[in-house]
């Protein structure tokens, strides 16, 4: 409607699109849209009531949108014919499963890298921030029509990985459980602080896998790939799943790293310092470091993770250079100003950054032992637990299946309900409520929805008829949908749709109150509101379908 509008006016005064703002008023009785007309000022027209009454005068409704259109001082009031623009939005939801995308990615593919942890360690809830952002990224260009490719980079070949296959020489394993990999992980480490041999033994380790030493890199390959596969196991009970697993000795073994270097040698940007290890000079760049440098390799010429992971970013822009996003916290953000640097140094346009900030548990009540990272499964098992105690209070009884859906709920819809750019404070019981801003409350709402739906079986007829101001607004909030997508393609930012979903939800419970349909006999009004309520329960459904959550019929 915001187009239409726009677009009507265009033809009657000569302004850019870009001063034409449309707002949604702050009272309900200054209609639907409004346009300030102090901004479409120009040469013939400069009097911003002169203005608003021209449009009035010229604007041409041929499609009837419009019950009336007024002025109110330098403001263009549009009051919507609701009887018409009810059928056009009810009609067009009911036609399309897809509701809400525009298919603005359609024919494009797409690429997008997330979580990406070093293998060595269970993914904590800060990590899971990360995991969930990318997830939801990933379901909303999927949603709008994009051939979406997740991927994983997996840093085989590091410091870690090689104390790693020490440890498991040293003490052996238990069995073959992604736990019993960890506590091998431990006790190596702490070895290592107390014994400087062992950080060389890990350095000679590395020197053999890149030099390809074939006993080495299987040995690597090996403890790797258990490492992964436990991981992806955790990650796959929060449904989100991978496409394509790139590890990082891919651009060692292949000499990628060396034909990068020899590129870098050539711009005069690579130099070698006092202690032997290769660096790029950034000094070009404004980057907020005490040296602008970004160091390579290790003295032995052994490449460090900037290294390979300028190899990999390259692959990744070669496969995809138009569409390609990355998924980092904000603590790496000056990192990635570095590797940005280094990529426009030999050419390349970087991944678009989709940064975020920490997470912190409420109350501290949640820690592992001694420690302050809490594990993706420890979290788990509390919000499970959480939600177990409520159900034994209402003397409920749930599946294990169902409790499976509602434990990533809970856990989705509040990490992906605050502000990437700021502090997730997860609190337990709020998450698991089944009132406020929570999944809980909104996978509630659709029960109640589908309730009415099967307890009002009727054959629905084609005229659509409200006769209450909450299912105007309804009507009007299921039609921002589109417009809400597209806006999170911009900014990324999916606590936008969260706002979007509780606030729909919030009407639909108003509805609730206000309206009924069990004992209405007109059938005209019975209908409407059936369809009504089908439209937005399949718009709650297609917004949780973004954020990567499940629906239940019963609760």
């Amino acid at each position: 409607m915001k187009e239409y509008i726009t677009k009507k006016i265009i033809d009657i005064i000569n302004v850019n699109k870009d001063k034409i703002k449309i707002e949604i008023p702050p009272k309900d009785n200054m209609g639907d849209y409004s346009i300030q007309c102090a901004n479409l000022r120009n040469e013939e027209y400069s009097n911003p009531i002169e203005i608003a009454n021209l449009i009035k005068e010229k604007f041409n409704d041929n499609d009837n949108n419009f019950s009336d259109i007024k002025v109110m001082g330098p403001y263009v009031n549009f009051y919507l014919d609701y009887d018409k623009f009810a059928k056009k939005v009810i009609n067009e939801i009911e036609d399309n499963n897809n509701y809400g995308s525009l298919n603005q990615g359609k024919g494009e593919s797409l690429l997008i890298e997330h979580t990406s942890i070093n293998p060595n360690a269970e993914p904590h809830i800060g990590r899971c921030r990360n995991s969930l952002i990318g997830d939801f990224m990933s379901n909303l260009y999927k949603f709008t029509g994009y051939k979406v490719e997740r991927h994983y980079f997996i840093n085989d070949i590091g410091k870690k990985i090689a104390l790693l296959v020490i440890g498991i020489e040293k003490y052996g394993l238990k069995d073959d459980s992604f736990s019993s990999i960890l506590d091998v992980y431990v006790k190596i480490s702490a070895l290592s602080k107390e014994d400087e041999s062992i950080d060389q033994k890990a350095f000679d380790y590395l020197k053999e896998v890149e030099n390809g030493n074939s006993e080495m890199i299987n040995k690597f390959k090996q403890v790797t790939d258990k490492c992964v596969n436990g991981q992806v196991k955790i990650f796959e009970k929060l449904n989100i799943n991978f496409d394509v697993f790139t590890h990082e000795s891919d651009y060692v073994y292949n000499n990628y790293i060396d034909e990068i270097l020899n590129r870098l040698e050539k711009t005069g940007k690579l130099h070698e310092d006092e202690l032997g290890r290769l660096y790029v000079d950034l000094s070009d760049y404004d980057i907020p470091t005490r040296e602008p440098v970004l160091v390579l390799t290790r003295s032995n010429k052994t490449s460090l993770y900037p290294m390979r992971d300028i190899a990999y970013t390259i692959y990744k822009i070669e496969l995809n250079p138009k569409n390609n996003f990355i998924v980092l916290g904000e603590d790496q953000a000056v990192y990635m100003k570095q590797i940005s640097a280094v990529l426009d140094i030999l050419g390349y346009k970087a991944p678009e950054l989709i940064s975020y900030s920490y997470v912190l548990l409420d109350g501290g009540k949640m820690s592992t032992s001694g420690g302050t990272v809490v594990l993706v499964t420890d979290f788990m098992k509390a919000v499970r637990e959480t939600l177990l105690k409520e159900f034994n209070e209402r003397k409920s009884e749930i599946s294990d299946e169902k409790l499976d859906i509602l434990v990533n709920a809970c856990i989705k819809f509040t990490m992906l309900n605050v502000s990437k750019n700021k502090i997730v404070n997860f609190n337990l019981e709020s998450a698991a409520s089944f009132t406020g801003e929570s999944g809980m409350y909104i996978l509630y709402s659709l029960v109640r929805i589908n309730s009415i739906i099967n307890n009002n079986r009727i054959e629905l007829v084609d005229d659509i008829k409200f006769n209450n101001e909450i299912e105007k607004k309804i009507i009007k909030e299921l039609y921002l949908f589109p417009e809400v997508i597209n806006g999170l393609l911009k900014s990324c930012e999916p606590s936008h749709l969260t706002k979007y979903i509780f606030n729909l939800a919030g009407l639909f419970s108003k509805f609730y109150e206000q309206v009924n349909i069990s004992n209405e006999e007109n059938i005209i009004l019975k209908s409407s509101r059936i369809r009504l309520l089908n439209c937005i329960s399949k718009v709650i459904k297609n917004a949780l379908g973004v954020l990567g959550i499940e629906t239940v019929d019963k609760i």
